[in-house]
């Protein structure tokens, strides 16, 4: 789950050096859009892609109309996609209000799994995440695109006097995070609680996996395992209420031992 959410965070905070406080609001985008398609009787994937490209739209629309004019100060870009997100949420309260949604997992199968029965709906979703990892892996590493985004990751300027349109790869970067955004809404309604804040408390964990992560998707995937680890048995051993704190605690602590992210050693 929190890789899935991590993934639009980290290639947005990696290439384009922008922290997306809008993540969560992209994620109720694709969450709501595709809850609405099943109710008109869409097969559940093909609306979460429905959910997924309401949310790309979305974030083509912000990238264009705000994020654009606000590259070279990195504050303001923090607030203004502060402020979409209040924005998106209160359009999903004035359009579906402030009740909770329900959205019902396309299968309710048990698979054996070391003796347990392990819902199928979740192992799909580990599947999915995987599958998100590897595609973008592949692009980023392997393809024209991934070179032209990882130079101009490393140095606008001169990718731009190179002759590379530095505005349209932060636009395609930003939509790709918010697509990203809104497929991990959508396959993760099913097992969440959906309401206008949808989200929320899954994105302050997965910031820190970013920071943690050293902007490598091999980090994403470490600093996603090593935090949720931590939440899960804390919560499951000791007292649940704390486990937040704990979270934090185990990032802080890991931050101050690996600065330049945890598949980066200190030299």
């Amino acid at each position: 789950m929190l890789v899935l959410v991590v993934l639009g965070l980290g290639i947005v905070l990696g290439l384009m050096d922008v922290i997306n406080l809008a993540q969560s609001g992209f994620m109720a985008v694709g969450v709501y859009a595709a809850l609405t398609a099943v109710r008109h009787g869409v097969e559940f994937w093909l609306a979460v892609l429905i959910g997924t490209a309401a949310s790309a739209l979305l974030g083509a629309l912000a990238e264009l109309v705000v994020i654009r004019r606000l590259y070279a100060r990195p504050l303001d870009t923090l607030l203004a996609t502060w402020g979409i997100s209040l924005v998106v949420v209160e359009g999903i309260i004035v359009v579906f209000g402030h009740g909770p949604q329900a959205f019902n997992e396309p299968f309710v199968v048990g698979v054996p799994v070391l003796g347990l029965l392990y819902p199928a709906y979740r192992l799909v979703l580990v599947a999915a995440a995987a599958l998100a990892v590897a595609v973008l892996t592949v692009i980023v590493r392997f393809t024209p695109w991934g070179l032209v985004a990882r130079m101009v990751m490393a140095n606008a300027p001169l990718s731009r006097a190179l002759g590379i349109d530095v505005v349209r790869v932060r636009q395609l970067t930003f939509v790709a995070g918010s697509a990203l955004a809104g497929f991990a809404g959508a396959v993760l309604g099913p097992i969440q609680g959906i309401d206008p804040y949808y989200a929320t408390s899954l994105v302050a964990p997965a910031f820190l996996a970013v920071l943690l992560a050293g902007r490598s998707l091999s980090g994403l995937v470490l600093a996603s395992v090593v935090l949720a680890v931590a939440t899960t048995v804390f919560s499951r051993y000791f007292n649940p209420v704390y486990a937040t704190a704990v979270t934090v605690g185990v990032a802080v602590a890991l931050l101050r031992l690996f600065p330049q992210g945890l598949t980066r050693w200190r030299t």
